[in-house]
């Protein structure tokens, strides 16, 4: 098949990491060598900076590479030129590491699956994927005449133009069931529609995800969390039967119906809820001034490689309720309830976390705030708000209560579907808890004005459990204002020592 121009594909030749690979194919008499897969797809799309800004912001290139040399025997090449680190992925195909600035390039090297480079192209998964570009050059040729083009034997230029994704077959779906929500993923991250064929080839086949790795399912996931907006996509694996693959439980949640103060069936609060986490990113700088700056920054660093706190406020804007329909109850006076559903829901969230191979900082964060998201609403609804009461909340939830609060905002919007007075109450409960945390609550834990030692010497406590005791009640006191000095605190801990005492003997812990 002729190769065929395209604007734009000369810009390749401004990588410098393709041509350090140009090079060093070129010293080792390797061809021919071509660049395929999404680096390409992307470049070619014209919208590369867009359909890449997550993994810039990562500070990543991925590149694919076929070659008909020696993979290992070229990877280990290209290390010795670019000191980078080698891994090999199966007999055919190794992985080469580079790390140079703050960046991270990974170059996937293999062999061709066919005869030819066209051969191989169709037997990958989308059309817009199965494209290549030789990028060495011909030994018969001057570099000069060597103008790249891109090879396409399926009309992925084509499905480009029409932001469209199509599969090359049925049977893509079955060598490698992953690409049933990569569909979806890549749909999302370059703004594309699936094509009606490919559509019903991914129903008909979404059992099939079952089979899947959960590190591979974690990584298209989050990718699709990471998109904005999410809500749609999420929608949308669910509509080709995928989201029942990943969390069954979620199909009880279509048979719930609206009860008061929802003004939505489950299901759809759960999904404007997650729309409604979407919103407040967007405003945040509007909706918390003094605290934007802080939030954003939290919100941005990975908890773990792929996973962002942010992604994981959006999983659990849809997932929050997922206990509520095993607890619902109807009393006699047809009064909806739904007791200890957080509770119920942490069960299954943990069976999702152990299904995606999440590390423990991802599955702590995720059953805080299921555990925890009641309790914002709860705490603003009554008036006035105590300082102590304030205090002990970020107490017991700990690391994720920021989180907490801000997935409480979106929970509640979604319930009453716009300014209330119960959101716009809600909103400057947020404001003063979040300056609280940060003024109060951190510097009595971070600079406390007494120390465990303090303690030990003054007053003669010897280290235990007991010493922790006493030390929570006087970072409480700092933190709401009953003690603002060591003298002041000194005293509180002379005076309250021997009710404390008591009060620790009460306590199943101490025992």
């Amino acid at each position: 098949m002729k190769p065929a121009s395209f604007y734009g594909v000369d810009e390749l030749r401004r990588n410098p990491y393709l041509r350090a690979v140009e090079a060093v194919a070129a010293a080792g008499r390797l061809g021919p060598l071509y660049l395929v897969g999404g680096y390409l797809r992307d470049l070619l799309l014209g919208s590369f900076d867009v359909a890449q800004d997550r993994r810039s912001r990562m500070r990543r290139i991925d590149l694919d590479l076929v070659i008909w040399g020696k993979p290992e025997q070229f990877g280990r090449d290209l290390i010795a030129a670019l000191e980078g680190s080698l891994i090999r992925l199966d007999p055919e195909t190794v992985r080469v590491i580079i790390r140079s600035e703050g960046m991270i390039v990974q170059l996937d090297i293999s062999r061709p699956k066919g005869e030819t480079i066209e051969a191989d192209l169709v037997a990958r998964d989308f059309t817009v994927n199965a494209l290549a570009v030789r990028i060495d050059t011909p030994a018969h040729q001057p570099p000069t005449s060597n103008p790249l083009s891109v090879i396409d034997p399926s009309g992925g230029l084509n499905d480009l133009r029409e932001k469209r994704l199509r599969a090359l077959t049925p049977s893509a779906f079955e060598r490698d069931p992953l690409r049933l929500i990569r569909a979806v993923r890549l749909a999302a991250e370059l703004g594309f529609t699936v094509e009606e064929a490919t559509r019903r080839w991914i129903i008909e086949r979404a059992s099939l995800l079952g089979t899947v790795a959960g590190e591979r399912l974690r990584d298209e996931l989050f990718r699709i969390l990471d998109t904005v907006p999410a809500a749609p996509w999420i929608e949308h694996l669910d509509t080709l039967q995928l989201l029942k693959g990943l969390v069954p439980e979620v199909e009880a949640l279509k048979s719930v119906p609206a009860s008061t103060p929802h003004r939505l069936p489950l299901w759809e609060h759960s999904l404007q809820t997650l729309e409604s986490v979407e919103l407040l990113f967007t405003n945040l700088e509007q909706l918390f001034p003094d605290e934007a700056i802080w939030l954003r920054e939290r919100l941005d660093r990975e908890i773990e490689a792929g996973v962002t706190e942010t992604a994981i406020l959006k999983l659990l804007g849809f997932l929050h309720d997922i206990g509520k329909p095993e607890t619902r109850s109807v009393l006699a006076n047809g009064r909806v309830r739904f007791l200890g559903h957080e509770q119920a829901g942490l069960p299954i969230l943990t069976r999702l976390c152990e299904r995606l191979r999440l590390g423990c900082r991802a599955k702590s964060l995720i059953t805080d705030i299921e555990q925890h998201h009641l309790r914002p609403i709860h705490l603003s609804s009554r008036a006035p708000v105590t300082v102590r009461a304030l205090y002990r909340f970020f107490r017991e939830v700990g690391e994720a209560a920021p989180v907490v609060l801000l997935h409480s905002w979106a929970d509640l919007l979604a319930t009453f579907g716009g300014k209330t007075e119960e959101l716009s109450r809600h909103q400057v409960f947020l404001r003063e808890a979040f300056r609280f945390y940060r003024t109060e609550f951190l510097a009595s834990r971070l600079q406390p004005i007494l120390r465990g030692d303090d303690l030990i010497e003054l007053f003669g406590i010897a280290p235990g459990p007991f010493l922790g005791f006493v030390l929570d009640h006087l970072r409480e006191a700092q933190a709401t204002g009953l003690t603002n000095s060591r003298e002041e605190a000194l005293a509180y801990a002379q005076e309250h020592l021997d009710s404390w005492q008591q009060l620790f003997g009460t306590l199943p812990s101490s025992q």
